[in-house]
């Protein structure tokens, strides 16, 4: 699995979009990464007309949760919110 890019986005609890290659054959764009309340990050799968256009098995979830946390810790230096 490879983030293939990240971008912080300003929200209250939406924290970046990103893209990922899970397998060479697949790929998610627009993945978007959010701050839960009780402060857990989480992915979502990207909408299309208002809907989920994918859903996650919990631990494909939490690879890709990780994945972006990791990559987004690469540019943290030139962001000042706190994730």
């Amino acid at each position: 699995m490879e983030i293939l890019s990240i971008r912080p986005v300003a929200g209250p609890k939406d924290v970046a979009l990103y893209d990922v290659e899970i397998t060479p054959h697949l790929r998610l764009f627009n993945v978007l990464l959010r701050k839960s309340p009780d402060g857990r990050l989480r992915s979502f799968a990207p909408k299309a007309f208002g809907k989920h256009s994918a859903s996650f098995h919990p631990e494909l979830a939490e690879q890709m949760t990780q994945a972006a946390i990791a990559a987004l810790g690469s540019k943290a230096a030139y962001d000042t919110r706190e994730i």
